[in-house]
């Protein structure tokens, strides 16, 4: 069952937030759409688990059906928001996660930028994770 607070986020979003997988497996069990969206901005709870660096949270969340391409208000996917917030999980690990998952490097934001031209403006990012998103 379903249950939102005044932002539209169930506690999914929450437990996706703050890398607590057993509380995602939880809401799931409960009947929660693992890509529910919140109403403002339109996160889906791997949008949330990404932004943290919840990699655990984000691995179950994709284990699960959520979608890797899930688009939020500023037309960007969780891969576009995993180069915005690298620092995160600077070893790549939620990079790579999402790149396993079907992530398409390709696929542009609202201002028509890929995830590899966000990740040329980024400080200091690695040159490793700037090569992956080439492919």
């Amino acid at each position: 069952m379903t249950e939102l607070d005044r932002e539209g986020r169930d506690l999914l979003h929450y437990a996706a937030k703050n890398d607590d997988v057993a509380g995602v497996q939880d809401r799931l069990a409960a009947g929660v759409d693992v890509n529910l969206a919140e109403s403002r901005s339109q996160y889906t709870p791997l949008h949330f688990a990404v932004q943290d660096g919840a990699v655990n949270a984000a691995r179950a969340l994709l284990e699960t059906g959520a979608d890797v391409q899930a688009v939020y208000s500023p037309g960007a996917t969780p891969l576009h928001l995993a180069v915005i917030r690298w620092r995160k999980s600077p070893d790549g690990t939620m990079i790579k996660l999402l790149l396993e998952h079907g992530a398409d490097t390709s696929a542009p934001e609202k201002n028509g930028r890929t995830p590899a031209e966000i990740a040329k403006g980024q400080y200091e990012f690695p040159d490793e994770l700037a090569e992956m998103l080439q492919r």
